[in-house]
């Protein structure tokens, strides 16, 4: 069917310039975000971490916003979903996830520890002691983003 092919071949000729555009506009906005990166003085203090780029760091500054509204780390922590609350009743003690937090920060955080174990000797020692404990990999994550 010669007619179907020019139709197929016009579709994936205008997804491929698509792409092309898309992938030109994705550097266009990793330049603009560096330009704004590189005058905020969070974003160069969380570069300092290994493995932290601009992106990462600018993305968990854009979620948290003014670091001074919370009044202590572990308020930060319970907000990013890092921290474990406590869930006790009666005779048994649990710590239990916060559900209900910033899945974004979450999320970047985890990627931040996950970055520091490839270029910091200490997260990586903190790491694996977590895995030696018997903990899960992404267990051993959180407890690196939460310190």
């Amino acid at each position: 069917m010669p007619g179907l092919t020019d139709i197929y071949q016009t579709i994936i000729l205008s997804y491929a310039q698509r792409i092309l555009e898309l992938q030109k506009e994705i550097k266009d906005l990793d330049k603009k975000l560096d330009e704004i990166g590189e005058k905020s003085k969070e974003v160069k203090h969380l570069k300092t971490i290994p493995g932290v780029a601009t992106k990462l760091a600018s993305r968990l500054i854009g979620e948290i916003g003014e670091v001074h509204r919370f009044p202590s780390e572990k308020q930060l922590a319970i907000y990013c979903g890092i921290a474990c609350v406590d869930n006790n009743s009666g005779k048994v003690t649990k710590a239990r996830a916060v559900y209900k937090a910033n899945k974004i920060c979450k999320q970047t955080l985890i990627m931040m520890a996950g970055c520091s174990i490839h270029f910091n000797p200490q997260c990586k020692d903190y790491y694996l002691k977590k895995r030696a404990e018997g903990k899960a990999h992404n267990h051993a994550l959180c407890c690196l983003a939460g310190n």
